[in-house]
This record gives structure tokens, sequence and C-alpha cells, in this order.
């Protein structure tokens, strides 16, 4: 399960280089996004113990680029950009979900909630974009619980996700 398309053609390539960049510094790719009107790559890499990555990490994967970005697929006009993917970084995949069980996430929704579901609570029946905890992740639904009402969202009604922190303490 992916919420944004597959990868094709270059974005693929990249993909599949970053990742070999990243493994080489024994760092894992968190995500990328190839941006081709205006030429920018952003790796998200992260420390498989820490969920994140330091200025170091960062500097030590943007240096590890140099010799592959003389390839001939690789763009002349390449911007890189290396790092973390951040606090509220976005989910994109199943492997992004399964690592967010038991945290909050943030979901943005095709429909809002209240068509989706018709005992969703008043306070949020009406929202397209919501808050709440992830219970359980499968290849086809997130379970999810806001306050006492808990359902099973369809991967499919999901535009866009994000954990959400709580950094106020």
């Amino acid at each position: 399960m992916e919420i944004k398309e597959e990868r094709t053609g270059i974005e693929l390539k990249f993909y599949n280089l970053c990742q070999k960049v990243a493994e080489e510094q024994n760092l894992k790719l968190y995500d990328v996004e190839y941006l081709p009107g205006s030429g920018e790559l952003r790796v998200y890499i992260m420390d498989e113990k820490t969920g994140s990555a330091v200025l170091n990490d960062c500097v030590k994967v943007d240096r590890a680029f140099d010799s592959y970005l003389e390839e001939d697929w690789v763009p002349e006009t390449l911007t890189l950009q290396v790092s973390s993917p951040g606090l509220f970084r976005k989910l994109n995949t199943l492997e992004h979900f399964e690592a967010a069980i038991g945290k909050e996430v943030k979901l943005q929704l095709g429909k809002q909630l209240g068509q989706l579901f018709a005992g969703a609570p008043k306070k949020i029946a009406g929202e397209k974009k919501i808050i709440c905890l992830l219970e359980a992740v499968t290849v086809d639904n997130l379970s999810l619980k806001y306050k006492e009402f808990v359902f099973e969202l369809p991967f499919q009604e999901v535009k866009k996700a994000n954990l959400e922190t709580n950094i106020r303490g």
C-alpha cells in the first residue's frame, strides 16, 4: 500500500539510487520526492536506532551523492536536499504507518468523516481533516480511535497522512 502513486521512470531510478547511498552510509532511506519542474530531489533519511537524522548524517549522505551525480540520466540542474523526515513526517507507505502504530496521526480524507461513518461523533462528522490514534494497520485499512469512537478506515479514503506530535509537552 502506498498513498502516493507508484514510482516509475526517473523517480524510480532516484529512489533506488537514494536507497543505495543511504545504506552505504549505514542509514535508512525514509522517503524521496523528485520535483521535475524545479529539478529538486528531496531525500529523507534516518538512523533506525533514533528514528531521525542529525546534521552530520545529512552532510554525509549529501557528500556520498557526489560520485553518482555524474551519471548520464541525472539532470545537470538537479538540486539535492537531504534531511530528516521530521517530527510531522509524511506517512506514505505501509511501513510508515506500521511505525506509527500507537501514535496520533493527522489524516486528510477525500470525504467528510460523517459520509464514511454514520456513527461518527458530531464534533468530527463534518471534518475532512482529523487527528486520531492509529491502533493497527492492515494492507487495506487503518484501525483508528477518536476519543471513544473506534473505526476502520480504508486506505483509499486517505488523501494525505502525517505523524502528529504533541510538542507542547
